[in-house]
């Protein structure tokens, strides 16, 4: 590799959002394309937003910005091989078939559906050359910064379908910062109308203050424990370039439907969803869609009903606004980052417990190695961590008097 760093004119650098926009593309993922488009295919794509008669909402093309890559790119010619390198990392190959000059700023504009003033626009633009380059590609994925992905996904699904005569399959893009007892019955609900779950795990390039690790291992706690977890299937997804627009959605839902889902369920609130009406009809963005057979199932908003006692939908709930409670993730976020605990009524106790410990390692064993006794069950005393500290808490906070 030290030979490729040496020989400028040999290596492209490209960063994580491409190599998994490529990683996509070379899974099947974004069926119909299943390369990097050439000049021509390009043009047509992002003047029809159709590629193979199916819609597709923008071209896909390999664009890295850096005066190094222009001049690879810029001398390249068909049949050579450029060695793709992300951070400092092999990751792949490619063999050359052309390269062509792109218009930066149409291609911000295509891919952010107009909002070119925002910080992801920004983010994008910065990232983008002045030139692409096509031709077919072969991605490592023994190399590192594949770790941790789930490519056995997709087979999992079709196995699940064939074993199960599965009738219905439902992805969701789900974020859960944290997973809240809404998610819960979103999934519930969902469950009952379809034999299985794929939950799209977004995986940020730059996370918050609960990364992907956490999120995860949260979300696979209450799967685990509180739902038939035979019946849910988590899919990380990084939330790269691609789904920044718009556009985006359209994109989640040709994943899902090349992961073997026939249903997407997006929430009426969802930013992107772009729903108007006519003639008293709900219509969405894939009302304009071309052959996207997956069919979209339009979730309510949830909220806590201080008057039902329950999770009710603001729709059919008769009580006024003021006696519900939302689940906002920015809410939830900033209790948990003052070091305290949500209430049950939102957040499981366990998951509170996890995030709580993960957040703040080691903050109460002086507390534990003190006064641990104080919480032994039974006469027998064990040894304790954060995460147990929190949840005995939690149950002392639950206790009431008799009197």
């Amino acid at each position: 590799m030290e030979s490729q760093r040496k020989n400028n004119l040999s290596t492209l650098f490209i960063d994580k959002e491409a190599v998994f926009a490529l990683l996509l593309c070379q899974e099947g993922l974004l069926a119909p394309v299943s390369h990097l488009m050439n000049e021509k295919e390009m043009i047509e794509v992002d003047n029809t937003g159709l590629f193979e008669g199916q819609s597709f909402p923008f071209s896909f093309i390999l664009a890295p910005a850096g005066k190094r890559n222009e001049e690879v790119m810029k001398s390249s010619k068909k049949g050579d091989e450029i060695a793709l390198i992300c951070e400092n990392q092999l990751c792949g190959k490619l063999i050359v078939d052309s390269a062509f000059k792109i218009n930066k700023q149409e291609r911000l504009f295509k891919i952010m559906s107009g909002d070119i003033y925002s910080k992801k626009a920004q983010h994008l633009y910065n990232r983008l050359g002045n030139y692409a380059l096509c031709g077919e590609y072969t991605l490592y994925l023994q190399s590192e910064i594949f770790a941790f992905r789930d490519r056995a996904t997709k087979q999992a699904i079709a196995q699940f379908k064939k074993t199960n005569d599965a009738q219905g399959v439902t992805a969701m893009v789900l974020d859960a910062s944290p997973i809240t007892r809404i998610h819960e019955r979103i999934f519930r609900f969902i469950l009952e109308e379809n034999h299985l779950l794929v939950l799209l795990l977004l995986r940020r390039q730059n996370e918050g203050l609960l990364d992907f690790y956490i999120r995860k291992i949260c979300l696979e706690f209450v799967i685990d424990n509180y739902l038939p977890k035979h019946c849910i299937v988590i899919f990380p997804l990084d939330d790269i370039y691609l789904f920044a627009g718009a556009h985006g959605i359209i994109l989640d839902a040709i994943l899902a439907q090349n992961l073997g889902c026939d249903r997407i369920a997006i929430g009426e609130n969802y930013p992107d969803l772009v729903i108007y009406y006519d003639n008293q009809k709900i219509y969405s963005i894939f009302d304009m869609t071309k052959d996207i057979k997956i069919k979209v199932k339009l979730l309510s908003e949830f909220v806590y009903c201080n008057q039902c006692n329950t999770i009710v939908s603001p729709k059919t709930c008769p009580h006024g606004k003021h006696y519900h409670i939302d689940y906002h993730s920015g809410f939830l976020q900033g209790i948990l980052q003052a070091g305290l605990i949500p209430p049950t009524i939102l957040v499981r106790k366990e998951v509170s417990a996890k995030v709580l410990s993960y957040l703040f390692p080691k903050r109460f064993s002086p507390l534990i190695q003190q006064f641990g006794a104080m919480f032994a069950s039974n006469g027998v005393i064990e040894e304790q961590d954060d995460e147990d500290f929190y949840l005995k808490l939690i149950n002392i906070y639950q206790t009431r008097s008799l009197s």
